[in-house]
């Protein structure tokens, strides 16, 4: 039998240890959480999605597949979902919160404004995790993260709120997910 030695697993590393006082500074671990996972450059406009010749709006998963294409009737009743913004609602003595701005044109041309926190969110997606066959788990994307120390830090909120329209576009606008009960609830609530 042979004794393999195995090196520290810190034995090449050449970053240093930081040793963290007993008192923690708040202000100063979001400083460096937001320097370690954001880079401060401007976030730059998505580019604008192509069209199908009918002026069809393309998938939210694929640029290849189409809408309008599908044989069968969508019970979507949405075409079109925007967050154009967030809010903040109170302060940090009583409790403060973020609500996104929802806006969701309907197939009529209707727009419905939609106030929802990142919380119902993540209700809606165990819901419909909950009420869907499995085979349909795939359609919808992760939610995007929870970071506790950023999550009032506008670097912050406008990354999640492009991941947020991209979430919920993925849902609403999926031809057999968008028109399903939890969804209607959802928007209705």
């Amino acid at each position: 039998m042979s004794s393999t030695v195995h090196p520290h697993p810190f034995a090449r590393s050449t970053k240093q240890l930081e040793i963290i006082p007993n008192r923690i500074d708040v202000e100063d671990e979001s400083r460096r959480y937001d320097d370690l996972v954001f880079d401060e450059s401007p976030i730059e406009p998505r580019p604008k999605r192509p069209t199908s010749p009918v002026g069809a709006p393309p998938s939210v998963f694929s640029n290849d597949i189409w809408l309008g294409d599908n044989c069968g009737e969508s019970s979507a009743f949405a075409r079109e979902v925007k967050i154009n913004g967030w809010t903040s609602v109170g302060d940090a003595l009583g409790g403060a919160y973020v609500v996104y701005n929802c806006v969701l044109k309907t197939k009529e041309g209707t727009v419905i404004p939609v106030h929802k926190r990142y919380s119902e969110f993540a209700a809606l997606e165990v819901q419909l995790l909950q009420v869907l066959p499995r085979t349909y788990h795939s359609f919808i994307p992760e939610l995007p993260p929870k970071a506790p120390f950023a999550r009032y830090r506008s670097t912050f909120l406008a990354r999640r709120q492009v991941a947020l329209e991209h979430w919920l576009s993925a849902i609403l606008l999926h031809p057999d997910i968008g028109g399903c009960e939890p969804v209607r609830r959802w928007v209705m609530s």
